[in-house]
This record gives C-alpha cells, sequence and structure tokens, in this order.
C-alpha cells in the first residue's frame, strides 16, 4: 500500500484524531466494515505490532496491522463490499421499492 494511501486508511481508523488508533477505534471501524473480531483478539493484534507499548498503533505500526487483518479478512471484506455494490447499484433502478429489478424499472 502506498504511503498516502495507509494515511488515508489510518486517519479512518482513528475516529479521535490523535494519531492513535485505539482497541475500541479499531473494533468500531472493523465493525464498520463488516468485520467482527473479539476482543482479545484484538488486543493480541495490537500487542503484536506495538513497538513503543502504549497500547495503541499509531501510523508507523499500522501498515503491519493493516496488513494482518486484510490478510485474515480481506477476501471476506471484498465480497462484503461487493454485495453493497449490487444493493447500490438495484436501488438506483428499483423505482418501485421492492427489491427487485425488472423490465418495468429499466423502461422507466
Amino acid at each position: 500500500m502506498q504511503p498516502t494511501e495507509l494515511k488515508r486508511v489510518f486517519q479512518m481508523f482513528d475516529r479521535n484524531g490523535d494519531g492513535r488508533i485505539s482497541k475500541e477505534e479499531l473494533s468500531h471501524s472493523l465493525e464498520n466494515l463488516g468485520i467482527f473480531i473479539p476482543d482479545q483478539e484484538l488486543f493480541n493484534m495490537i500487542n503484536k505490532i506495538d513497538v513503543d507499548g502504549d497500547g495503541c498503533v499509531d501510523i508507523d505500526e499500522f501498515g503491519e496491522l493493516y496488513q494482518s487483518i486484510m490478510d485474515e479478512f480481506g477476501e471476506l471484506y471484498q465480497s462484503i463490499m461487493d454485495e453493497r455494490d449490487c444493493t447500490r447499484m438495484i436501488m438506483k433502478v428499483d423505482v418501485d421499492g421492492d427489491g427487485m429489478v425488472n423490465y418495468k424499472n429499466f423502461k422507466g
């Protein structure tokens, strides 16, 4: 991942903007992506890469954490995003709101 992209993703996880990602921020951000990891496992992931021992993840430590999450959950995340994208596309053409796309929706 490019440094600018890594910084952008880090900022999305760093909800309070203090330059560090706490376990709570990490958990909340991952849950928003549809990834649910038990607290103890999150704690272990953070401790594994927490070089300075502050219990949080800074930008220098984040690259390794992000990669480990994507290695483990990336395929699941991609399938969730694909489903969301499909749902958005259907909603755009589903003028009668029945959750289905039919000829009348496209004829409109």
